[in-house]
């Protein structure tokens, strides 16, 4: 005989987070497109209103978890970061997108998916929650969900971007240790940069706030020294993560590659 799955369908966040306090084996599933089995215990999500709502402000727009990636697409290029909407029309295939949650995309664990190096360059901010208090925390500071938490909440910041770069490594519609989202923005004042992101994730997740502060405030056009500096202490960042994950020769080759050349070509967009 098979392995018991018990399954709950909530409809309230009110249902999860009781069910969170009382069974710590629980797991919280949306779609589901990342599964390829169902935990033992599991609680499906998304048929609650309230995670489902876009909430669109001037500087922001705040997004459920249910959120299916097709509703967030619908909103239009020009009512997202470019980033971002790139990203979404990017993701799979529109079937997929038309179940696949912004809460999956962001939680799923081996290998990232394609909005996480977008949400992770714009600073969103993650709302979870449990059966006592909400914490806000910046995605940059996202490992796993806190054991009795819930993510509920996703605020996307609205910002305009003088160069914003996406593109996608590997397969297009699934997502293999090979496959990675790369993302650059950058922002220009009186022929200087004032502000620079850049993020790389998929089997890993780069991000270096100090890498950045490397070269805001340099002059532009950003010279051929400038690039190279930036590109070597570019390797040297991406080969000390790698150090820490179970990864094949070839995968991190293939990675290594496409972030130093996907870099190149996007300082070069300053020159």
């Amino acid at each position: 005989m098979g392995n018991t799955v018990t399954v709950y369908y909530a409809r309230y966040v009110s249902d999860v987070l009781y069910q969170l306090k009382t069974n710590n084996a629980i797991q919280i599933c949306g779609a589901c497109t990342n599964l390829k089995e169902l935990p033992a215990v599991s609680i499906f999500v998304r048929n609650i209103d309230e995670l489902s709502m876009i909430d669109r402000r001037e500087r922001y727009i705040d997004c459920g978890t249910a959120v299916t990636l097709s509703q967030l697409e619908k909103l239009g290029a020009r009512r997202l970061p470019d980033v971002l909407y790139q990203g979404l029309i990017n993701t799979a295939t529109p079937f997929v997108r038309n179940i696949a949650t912004i809460g999956g995309n962001i939680c799923s664990e081996k290998i990232k998916g394609t909005l996480y190096a977008p949400l992770l360059a714009i600073d969103a901010r993650l709302e979870f929650r449990n059966h006592i208090e909400t914490k806000i925390l910046p995605i940059s500071m996202f490992n796993s969900i806190p054991q009795g938490y819930m993510l509920t909440k996703v605020r996307i910041p609205l910002e305009e971007w003088d160069v914003a770069v996406y593109k996608r490594v590997g397969s297009s519609y699934a997502l293999d240790e090979n496959s990675a989202s790369f993302v650059f923005l950058a922002n220009t004042q009186k022929g200087m940069l004032s502000d620079l992101r850049v993020a790389f994730s998929g089997s890993l997740v780069l991000r270096n706030r100090d890498l950045e502060n490397n070269l805001i405030g340099s002059r532009l056009p950003l010279s051929e020294k400038d690039i190279q500096g930036m590109l070597e202490t570019s390797a040297e960042l991406f080969d000390s993560l790698v150090q820490e994950k179970p990864l094949k020769d070839s995968t991190i080759n293939t990675l290594r590659f496409s972030f130093l050349n996907l870099l190149k070509y996007s300082l070069e967009q300053l020159t």
